[in-house]
């Protein structure tokens, strides 16, 4: 082995291009969102970046790492030591969303006021439903029969459960460890 340091390599931040910003910019336009895009709330900026992603990958893109830090610097978003904590917020927000809605099928009314048994079951089912229509299941449930409400709300979940995976990664890498997808094997 050699005696060489090993010395930890601190990723630079991309540099996008303007056609980021100009997608942040549409995306935020067609979510009907009015503040500018420095000024979202977490949740909303979420949204966009989903939006985001969703269109660079159309356009044949290839997403960096750190491509989301990268864009919030560009359009104006402070730099948020706790953009894991506001992920965090932003995916309890969209547990809870979807725990109204399971409720709300299941004939229970709002989650505010159920009994203790009720919300048990409710969360039970609110699991059971994010887990069996996660992507990363072994057996995926088929949630065709979710309805259209559901659906996007699973979808913007798993979006949100990436981002909270991709910022882990991302503060790995300036941390000096070195991976790849394939290694979590």
């Amino acid at each position: 082995m050699s005696d060489a340091p090993i010395i930890p390599i601190t990723p630079d931040p991309p540099k996008l291009g303007s056609e980021w910003q100009e997608a942040a910019d549409l995306a935020r336009h067609n979510l009907g969102l009015s503040p500018a895009l420095s000024d979202l709330s977490p949740e909303h900026w979420q949204l966009v970046l989903a939006s985001v992603r969703d269109r660079m990958r159309l356009r044949g893109a290839s997403l960096p790492l750190g491509w989301r830090r990268a864009l919030a610097r560009q359009v104006g978003r402070s730099d948020m030591a706790d953009q894991a904590g506001a992920t965090v917020l932003a995916l309890d927000a969209k547990r809870k969303e979807i725990a109204t809605h399971v409720a709300r099928e299941l004939g229970l009314g709002d989650l505010a006021s159920l009994t203790p048994t009720d919300r048990a079951i409710v969360d039970q089912q609110t699991n059971e439903t994010i887990e069996g229509c996660s992507g990363d299941t072994s057996e995926l449930a088929d949630c065709s029969d979710a309805d259209r409400t559901m659906r996007r709300l699973l979808s913007e979940h798993r979006d949100l459960e990436e981002l909270r995976t991709d910022e882990a990664n991302v503060r790995l890498a300036e941390e000096g460890e070195v991976f790849s997808r394939d290694d979590d094997a």
